[in-house]
């Protein structure tokens, strides 16, 4: 059987019970803390108390500063990396759009400056001129041809003779509703009756190809042709209007066991990058040709007698 059960006692022992009560106590240190606090008010009595306190404790407050700017550092680290970051995006595409836009300016200039030196070439011939572009070069890489746009108010007729503003690029062979087909002068065996300007020699200048420049075919081993001579059309047979720019004599080489000298010339136009071009209307139809004889005729003092 357990024994009556005895309860704890409700206060701690009168061994721990000694002092003050908590009220005096608090009224004691509040009366002390007023009194502390008029007596520094009134006479800086704690000063130099609260300068030796400042000084121990400033090494702890600093310390305890710490973690927060480091903290505030790293912050500050990432954040000024991250903005370093997205002004330096920005100035990329700041100069990648005044780049392009300079790119375009000296695009749009070259471009000026092309369609003036055409429409001067279109105001010195004395033929009709229809301005057109190159829309694509032709796909075949042994055939040297060139594909032009064509209004529906163009009408273009084919054997016309095409420029652009540094001479000529070749003649039209096909028309079709939207573009037509120009043969350049490069294409083999492409032949254009020149003269060369200094001394108005007439001679032909073939095509020789892609990757090779044309040549001047049947011209005497003697004939004053130099390099550096400039070849116009020279409008015989009617196929080209005349004084038009063909090419430039490259080189003129002599053979001993040949008659004929070889004579290689450099297109004056853009015969690989023309852009704006002029289609030249055919010069009017020549008269015929006199037709011979079948027999000759006696003279005629012959005949009186």
């Amino acid at each position: 059987m357990q024994g009556p059960v005895t309860s704890l006692p409700s206060e701690p022992p009168r061994f721990f019970n000694r002092g003050p009560s908590p009220l005096a106590r608090l009224t004691f240190f509040g009366i002390a803390s007023l009194a502390l606090m008029f007596i520094d008010a009134r006479f800086s009595a704690l000063e130099a108390v609260r300068k030796v306190i400042a000084t121990v404790v400033y090494p702890a407050q600093q310390a305890a500063l710490v973690p927060e700017q480091v903290a505030r550092s790293v912050g500050e680290f990432f954040e000024s990396r991250g903005e370093l970051r997205a002004e330096n995006a920005r100035l990329k595409a700041e100069l990648l759009q005044a780049t392009q836009a300079q790119h375009g300016y000296a695009a749009a200039r070259q471009e000026s400056e092309r369609l003036q030196k055409l429409l001067q070439v279109a105001q010195g011939t004395t033929t009709r001129a229809q301005a057109t572009r190159v829309v694509y070069q032709g796909r075949d890489p042994y055939s040297q041809k060139a594909f032009i746009q064509r209004s529906t108010a163009q009408t273009f007729e084919p054997g016309s003779a095409v420029v652009d503003e540094l001479g000529l690029l070749g003649q039209l062979t096909r028309v079709h509703p939207l573009f037509a087909e120009v043969t350049l002068l490069t294409e083999k065996d492409f032949a254009v009756p020149v003269k060369v300007e200094r001394t108005s020699m007439r001679a032909l200048l073939f095509g020789r190809g892609p990757d090779k420049l044309p040549e001047l075919r049947f011209v005497a081993d003697n004939a004053d042709v130099k390099e550096g001579d400039v070849l116009l059309t020279s409008s015989i047979d009617g196929l080209y209007p005349g004084n038009i720019r063909v090419a430039r004599v490259s080189s003129v080489q002599h053979d001993a066991g040949s008659s004929f000298a070889r004579i290689e010339c450099t297109p004056t136009a853009s015969v690989a990058g023309a852009d704006s071009v002029l289609v030249l209307d055919k010069p009017p139809p020549l008269p015929p040709k006199p037709v011979a004889d079948a027999t000759p005729q006696e003279p005629a003092h012959r005949r009186r007698r």
